[in-house]
């Protein structure tokens, strides 16, 4: 029989107009992996940083352990034994790994600490100094530190919000076992994801939320058809992505977008694009794969304009664009569609609409912007409303409604999809394949190899700042173990 470890009864947390829980009651037991799922904006991210202290609930309980548990902060859920990893590190670049670890769990930096963290990112085969700067190491180091930092405190209840979802197949293999390890010592994991097969994979329940309620509990097995009926009471809109390639290219399409021997620096001064290539042609999709921290954002803001490059050339449409600012490259037809949407997709203190109207640089009427949203499946449904008060998945999807907006001819977008649920990851590789087939090129930087695959004409895998390789030519999806190998052993 389960035992309870953890009781949500009646959460309620409301931002201004937005209501994110609406009573949410339901149980965390001992002894299992608890998938929490749910469309963009259905409160997931939310229950979460209530149940870790970021949040507190306008009304409701968390009773844990029989008596009912106040936390106003971390650190009052940390004494709990409540430790999260969220999607992004929580890490300083500026300290060491060994540094980070110590401020985190209040220990002074020693060498037993040190020997500590080392012996556990063994067990993943990751021999990593631990004086290194955060800086300095792979996004996947970085998750994986993450996971060495809230394990050495010896938590009780993991809470993973999205972690693991970009990680390699090896590697996310070997993270989900050591949750399931986890969890068999009289512990709980809650993990949030918007990947059903990723859910599949791991859960032994899974509670389903829409708009900040609870829609439905399974108790045990599920499929994806249930899930996904759970979720968004449709599976339609799986048939939005196909394959329309071969009717896609003509032999003499031109080159929309030329990156030649691009070479680009970091934050730090290190190469972090060294003399890449890669050329884009009107009416194709090309998307570039690799584990974050390879170049991948360097090369996007540097096509974009938004960061400087050392030598090499990028041309938009034949006009040659390298040393233009980013409002040249726009009216010459570039849309950047850059990875963090709270941070440079977005003006995050306007609302929807001022947001919407900056990106056409004109004045759009209501209709338009109501268009806008209702394709994008924004919500809630209010034009009026300030980016800051929407979920994390609705920020990006104001921030992809520019290619709704204006007329480009290429379009650079770097991870559109990573804050998306499965729907809303479909209707935006829908609008990529529909901008292709009318003529534009895209190209895809991505850490999500299915995407990738599905979409694409071509994908080149990037490693070290380079183009390790390139697949190209009939199923894409037949090269998927080659593009993920590639990924990791360049």
């Amino acid at each position: 029989m389960n035992r309870t470890f953890i009781r949500v009864v009646d959460l309620y947390k409301r931002f201004g107009d937005v209501v994110a829980l609406d009573g949410v009651t339901l149980d965390i037991f001992f002894n299992e992996i608890l998938v929490v799922l749910g469309e963009n904006g259905s409160g997931k991210s939310t229950l979460a940083k209530v149940l870790y202290g970021v949040y507190v609930p306008d009304r409701g309980k968390i009773i844990v352990d029989g008596s009912e548990a106040r936390f106003s902060s971390p650190f009052d859920a940390k004494k709990k034994g409540f430790v999260m990893i969220s999607q992004r590190p929580q890490l300083i670049d500026d300290l060491s790994i060994l540094e980070n670890i110590a401020l985190f769990i209040g220990e002074p930096p020693s060498g037993t600490l040190a020997k500590r963290i080392e012996d556990f990112l063994k067990r993943f085969d990751i021999g990593i100094d631990v004086h290194k700067k955060v800086f300095s190491i792979s996004y996947t180091e970085k998750q994986f530190i993450e996971l060495a930092k809230a394990l050495l405190i010896n938590p009780r209840l993991l809470i993973v919000d999205e972690a693991a979802t970009y990680l390699p197949q090896d590697l996310k293999t070997k993270f989900f076992e050591i949750l399931r390890r986890f969890v068999s010592d009289n512990r709980a994991v809650i993990y949030i994801t918007h990947k059903i097969p990723e859910a599949l994979e791991i859960g032994n329940r899974f509670v389903v939320l829409r708009r900040g309620k609870v829609a439905r509990v399974f108790n045990g097995a599920a499929n994806p058809s249930e899930l996904r009926h759970a979720m968004f009471g449709t599976e339609e809109y799986l048939k939005l992505v196909s394959r329309q390639l071969l009717q896609r290219l003509s032999k003499d399409s031109k080159n929309v977008l030329s990156v030649d021997k691009l070479v680009v620096l970091d934050d730090y001064g290190k190469t972090a694009v060294d003399g890449l290539s890669i050329d884009v042609r009107a009416g194709e999709i090309v998307s570039i794969v690799g584990v974050a921290g390879n170049g991948e954002k360097e090369l996007g803001e540097a096509i974009a304009g938004l960061r400087k490059a050392s030598s090499g050339s990028v041309k938009i449409d034949g006009f040659d664009v390298t040393k233009s600012p980013p409002s040249e490259r726009t009216r010459k037809g570039l849309v950047y569609i850059p990875e963090d949407p709270f941070k440079e997709g977005t003006a995050v203190t306007l609302s929807i609409i001022e947001n919407m109207r900056m990106y056409a640089r004109e004045r759009l009427s209501q209709d338009v912007v109501l268009d806008a949203i209702k394709k994008l499946g924004i919500v809630p449904e209010n034009p009026a409303i300030q980016v800051s008060k929407l979920s994390g998945g609705n920020v990006q999807k104001v921030s992809i409604s520019r290619l709704l907006l204006t007329m480009p001819k290429v379009v650079v977008a770097h991870n559109p999809t990573r804050m998306l649920d499965e729907r809303s990851r479909a209707l935006v590789l829908d609008i990529l394949q529909r901008f292709s087939l009318s003529g534009g090129g895209v190209l895809l930087i991505t850490e999500d190899v299915d995407e990738a695959v599905q979409i694409s004409d071509k994908v080149a895998v990037m490693v070290d700042g380079r183009i390790a390789k390139l697949f190209e030519g009939g199923n894409l999806e037949s090269f998927r173990s080659e593009i993920e190998k590639a990924m990791v052993h360049g």
